[in-house]
């Protein structure tokens, strides 16, 4: 009979595509995992993979197991949901995904206030700008910028992030030509992205290819070129400026999202209202309405 250890081994491996990387999906080594799928298979009597240049592809038998193991897996979440979503305590786990930047800069301070009003809930906290699983629980609340969020989750939009062009005010001074700057940021495989091209720096190439804000903005601060930040990380930050100071332009919305089932969870809905009060009160700096050199 199987276990469920055996059945999480053979979903790694189908969706990681080999066994190595689904070993360090799991925390665990190559060889322990390799030993599980060949006992696994001794039992079934069957192969559930085999070998090619991509790595490991499921044979008919593995497939099988997998569809199998998909449906307990997405049971046994919806079980764990329901049982969540009937919780009213205010004491307990909250798993929380974000990026680093939003925390650092914003939601730090906010956290901090909510522990001391519910010291009895314990958060976990995963850095990503993904959006994580919420009906599988990898997280029971998304902060995310999307302007597009998945229809599977509910929550609440809190505005549109603006963005602005920061750079040192040594960097600007250094380069007042338009010609002499040079970005830092992604260059998402093209010399010249769209994101340049739109911009008011179209001329200006990308020296640093770097994608997380707060390396852009560390970076920046350093005098190594200029950035497309959100504001509410460039205009709290005294060692950049605005270029040009009062330019602003339109970012993603920034949403709490949770999953319908636990929702009306009291630590969920707790967390959900006291962030939204609170970011809801920064609007002028998320709107880009209070540049840190007074231009408006």
């Amino acid at each position: 009979m199987s276990n469920w250890d055996n059945l999480q081994t053979v979903l790694a491996i189908r969706r990681c595509g080999s066994i190595g990387a689904a070993a360090r999906s799991m925390g665990l080594n190559y060889s322990t995992v390799n030993r599980r799928l060949a006992a696994y298979e001794a039992t079934l009597g069957v192969k559930l993979f085999e070998s090619s240049a991509e790595g490991q592809a499921c044979t008919p038998a593995g497939l099988r197991i997998c569809e199998a193991a998909e449906r307990m897996e997405e049971e046994l979440a919806e079980a764990e949901r329901t049982v969540i979503g009937a919780d009213a305590n205010m004491e307990g786990e909250l798993r929380v995904s974000m990026s680093a930047s939003l925390f650092q800069m914003l939601m730090a301070p906010i956290f901090g206030a909510f522990s001391k009003r519910y010291p009895d809930i314990r958060i976990t906290l995963n850095f990503t700008r993904d959006f994580s699983d919420l009906s599988k629980r990898e997280a029971d609340i998304a902060f995310r910028f999307s302007n597009n969020p998945p229809e599977s989750l509910v929550g609440v939009r809190i505005t549109n992030c603006a963005q602005s062009i920061y750079a040192s005010p040594e960097y600007v001074d250094a380069n007042s030509s338009p010609r002499s700057r040079h970005w830092i940021g992604k260059k998402d495989g093209a010399r010249n992205p769209s994101w340049v091209r739109n911009s008011s720096e179209p001329f200006a190439e990308i020296k640093h290819n770097v994608l997380d804000n707060l390396a852009k903005q560390h970076m920046a601060v350093q005098g190594m070129g200029m950035t497309i930040l959100p504001c509410f990380l460039g205009d709290q930050d005294t060692g950049l400026v605005r270029l040009p100071p009062a330019m602003v332009f339109p970012g993603r919305d920034l949403w709490i999202l949770t999953h319908e089932d636990i929702r009306k969870t009291a630590r969920v809905r707790s967390l959900l209202e006291f962030s939204r009060d609170r970011l809801n009160s920064m609007s002028d700096l998320l709107e880009g309405l209070t540049p840190a050199d007074g231009t408006s």
